[in-house]
């Protein structure tokens, strides 16, 4: 049956109350995206069928929300860290302008180089994040910048916070994260004066609209330039000096391009090199991203330029980034996406604890299901079948003709890219996001059932002492059920330690609860055995959640009702004698299958049977 995006939007209508447990997720990640055991292939296949059935095969019906998608080309991958061979999961379109082009490629796969856009901003960040340290991110911009300083310093008492940026306030990390309140404009190529001043019509606002007319003899030269952005830092930081700003430092998330090109500036000097080295020498050629380059370097070959995806206006296409280049002036490929996507999953350039600690939120925005990070754009999504939350990282890229997302699901330690140009911005850009939605309401709900259909293969079982003389085992089931009170997913439904029945220390009334194992900590080796460790938990479940709400809890009664793992999965009740009995310590091969268990409580090592 091909994908239906009207029965993907009815998905949307259900499961609304939100399953809170662990946030690392209610399974291990899945070790498997490609092979034929997999979920991932087929669900995939549907979705290209579906893109087939209407850019290719002209089929409308059931696909009606595809409309326009036709005109945008677009590349799509996906990424596994545990499975290299998910990244041969990929779509391809090129629509009639692409196959038309004078210039560049005709066609399009994983090595097609397009603009990414704000994607930039994600790669400048994490390029300042490998040369940086902590006290650099958080030097106030003042002592970064002497002239701003000096300003700050030559009005202080004369401006309040309203007329001028708090210099001493703003640092490269509050730049990263959208919490400066430095502006959107108010910078050469930033700002609609610099276009009027290009059109040759600086007086055409204060004609429409009686705004005060400019006097252009008091602008700096970066303003009547040909090419703003090509104009020194020296003269940047001059214009920006005396700005207003959007917000107080650390107070509002507001997404700027502006900033970010003062955050490459900043980043550049601090480091004292410039921002294209950075990206070459600490990203580029470490990971092997041999298509990514920024916008300021030429094609480095005519291979580059066969492969790049030009649309719209190619003198533009080819035009340098200047200092803008931080904010959105990179590009790439999907296969150079990968690598780059992967190598956050595996902290391979960034310490892990680094990488964990960057990828959280800074900030919520207005929306109940998407928060901000650095530069992170954090979307929360619901599973309809279970309430439960997932989070994507994602940074999105959506600038004129060109665009494109790369997202990560710590979750799966799995991810996607998408790049996409046309020279129609507005049909370019809601396509694309059309394109991203089904790919989204596809995939995400398949990676948990593949890591469920995984969990279940690789842990279900009984596991035993191999001293005859010590009565211990242990019993892992799965439990599908859904029904009210009922556990799914891996449950404990056995645990004997010395004769004594053990499991009854997470009943303590009797009541029948059956405890389930949610990971905690997951330590795949490559070669030798590795770990995962699972916590007990029993907290209720979706349909206790539901029933909560329909009987109208309020903020506070209903976050203690949602949230019991978070409150209760490490209190003092679950630790003896130093020893949290509510762990379990699985050994698991390189395929992910337990070989044995050890419950914290006893220490006692029990093997899988063998027969399971």
């Amino acid at each position: 049956m091909r994908f239906s995006l009207f029965a993907l939007s009815l998905l949307g209508l259900h499961g609304t109350a939100a399953l809170a447990e662990y946030l690392i997720g209610t399974y291990p990640p899945p070790l498997d995206l490609s092979s034929n055991q997999s979920l991932i292939p087929q669900v995939w296949k549907n979705l290209t069928a579906s893109f087939d059935a209407y850019l290719k095969d002209g089929e409308t019906k059931g696909l009606e929300a595809f409309a326009g998608v036709e005109n945008v080309t677009f590349s799509l991958g996906l990424f596994s860290l545990y499975d290299p061979a998910a990244s041969k999961l990929q779509y391809h379109y090129a629509s009639p302008e692409t196959v038309n082009a004078v210039n560049g490629t005709t066609k399009v796969d994983g090595d097609s180089i397009y603009r990414m856009a704000s994607v930039t901003k994600l790669i400048t960040v994490f390029a300042g994040m490998l040369e940086m340290t902590e006290a650099q991110w958080n030097t106030p911009l003042s002592e970064v910048f002497p002239a701003l300083g000096e300003y700050a310093r030559a009005n202080e008492g004369k401006s309040g916070p309203i007329e001028t940026i708090q210099w001493d306030k703003v640092t490269a990390w509050s730049l990263a994260n959208q919490l400066s309140g430095f502006p959107g404009g108010g910078i050469p190529g930033l700002d609609l004066l610099t276009t009027l001043l290009f059109l040759g019509k600086p007086e055409a606002l204060a004609d429409a609209y009686g705004f005060p007319p400019v006097d252009i003899s008091t602008l700096s030269p970066c303003w009547t330039d040909t090419d703003p952005f090509a104009c020194p830092t020296e003269e940047i930081i001059k214009d920006a000096s005396s700005l207003p700003p959007s917000y107080l430092p650390w107070t509002s998330p507001s997404y700027t391009n502006a900033g970010f090109v003062m955050l490459g500036l900043t980043i550049s000097t601090i480091l004292n090199k410039p921002m294209d080295d950075v990206y070459i020498n600490s990203i580029f050629k470490p990971l092997g991203m041999t298509s990514s380059r920024s916008s300021n370097t030429p094609p480095a070959s005519q291979d580059e330029i066969n492969r790049s995806v030009v649309v719209g206006d190619a003198a533009a296409w080819f035009s340098p980034g200047g200092v803008s280049t931080p904010s959105g002036g990179l590009l790439s490929t999907t296969n150079d996406l990968s690598k780059f996507g992967i190598n956050i999953l595996n902290s391979t350039l960034l310490p892990q604890a680094a990488t964990h600690k960057w990828m959280k939120p800074t900030t919520f925005t207005a929306s109940l299901n998407y928060a901000v990070g650095a530069p992170w754009e954090i979307y929360r999504y619901i599973h309809p079948s279970t309430g439960k939350v997932t989070d994507l990282y994602t940074k999105l890229g959506d600038s004129g003709p060109f665009g494109g997302i790369l997202v990560l699901i710590p979750e799966y330690n799995a991810g996607f890219s998408m790049l996409n140009g046309a020279a129609n911005d507005t049909v370019r850009s809601a396509g694309s996001l059309m394109i991203l939605d089904a790919v989204t309401e596809v995939l995400l709900p398949t990676l948990e059932a593949e890591a469920a259909a995984e969990a279940a293969r690789n842990f279900v079982g009984t596991y035993v002492s191999t001293d005859p003389q010590l009565n211990s085992s242990v019993t892992v089931s799965f439990n599908t059920s859904t029904a009210a009170g009922s556990v799914s997913g891996l449950s404990l439904s056995g645990w004997i330690s010395n004769s004594s029945d053990s499991l009854a220390f997470f009943d303590p009334t009797g009541a029948g609860t059956i405890p389930r194992l949610l990971p905690s900590i997951v330590n795949y080796a490559e070669s030798a055995p590795g770990q995962v460790a699972m916590k007990v938990t029993t907290n209720p479940q979706l349909s206790s959640y539901v029933a909560a709400a329909a009987e109208g809890s309020g903020p506070f009664t209903g976050f203690y009702a949602t949230n019991g793992d978070w409150l209760t999965g490490d209190s003092i009740g679950t630790y003896y004698d130093g020893r949290p009995v509510n762990t379990f310590v699985f050994d698991v091969d390189a395929d992910g299958l337990a070989l044995a268990v050890t419950p914290g409580a006893t220490g006692a090592r029990l093997e899988r049977k063998v027969d399971q």
